[in-house]
């Protein structure tokens, strides 16, 4: 639902959500401020039953929006350290085939620095404008098939075999989890749940009887905390997506450090 704010810079997407429901509140509040007069005034401590209402309604909304929060960051740090750990394993990987004899040490580590640079330049970004990155899976199919096409003629070379393979496992694997985490994002109906929730506490804020100033000052004050944590959901839903995307630097590292590119 909010997957347009990856097109736009985070600072304008934190203005648009946090000003768009500091508006509203506004807007709702001067909009209702002669009916709520008109319908509560003969009630005597009208505000308190409105207080009581917003303190039990408000609980469990802020319950819910902070446990969302909670794991939408959760889940943004779970694949911020799965490209840690690909990263890490296609270095371990490559430090492996090094010990190959040629030309078979030249063909694997080629096929690695193919697929490290494809990482690089092609899938993060497509990662980021939301598409589906191309070419990682050939590139590591290709590996997969140079590898286990050499045939060990020592013992020495077996040994480094194997530990070669199962490194490769470990390493499609990571990789796999990696690629799992970009398909991320809260269901519809979530956010649905969270923009009623939203608009219903603001409903009930309209009705209290205040000051004008005071009413909207802290009216503003709330809707401008409930933007700002609707746009931390959002901006960290997709955690390979937008401004707030996470970095490619364990690749970039690795690719500079251990295959001296």
């Amino acid at each position: 639902m909010f997957t347009w704010v990856y097109g736009l810079p985070i600072w304008l997407d934190f203005l648009i959500i946090t000003g768009s429901a500091v508006l509203l509140t506004a807007a709702g509040i001067l909009l209702s401020r002669s009916c709520v007069f008109r319908v509560f005034r003969p009630e005597p401590g009208k505000n308190d039953t409105v207080t009581m209402v917003l303190t039990v309604g408000g609980v469990f909304y802020g319950l819910l929006l902070g446990l969302i929060a909670a794991a939408t960051y959760e889940s943004y740090d779970t694949a911020q350290s799965l490209v840690a750990d690909e990263a890490a394993s296609l270095g371990t990987l490559y430090r492996e085939v090094s010990a190959y004899p040629e030309p078979q040490r030249s063909l694997l580590q080629k096929d690695l620095v193919d697929y490290a640079d494809n990482v690089l330049t092609e899938a993060w970004p497509a990662l980021r404008e939301g598409r589906e990155p191309m070419g990682g899976t050939a590139l590591v199919t290709r590996f997969q098939v140079n590898l286990l096409a050499f045939e060990p003629k020592t013992t020495a070379q077996e040994i480094v075999h194997a530990a070669t393979i199962e490194q490769f496992a470990r390493f499609d694997s990571d990789r796999r989890h990696r690629i799992n985490a970009t398909a991320g994002g809260l269901p519809d109906v979530l956010w649905w749940v969270i923009l009623v929730g939203g608009a219903i506490n603001v409903v009930l804020l309209c009705m209290f009887s205040l000051n004008r100033d005071a009413h909207l000052l802290l009216g503003g004050l709330f809707a401008f905390f409930l933007g700002a944590m609707i746009f931390l959901i959002a901006a960290m839903d997709y955690p390979f997506r937008g401004d707030l995307s996470i970095s490619p630097d364990p690749f970039e590292s690795m690719y500079v450090n251990v295959m001296g590119r």
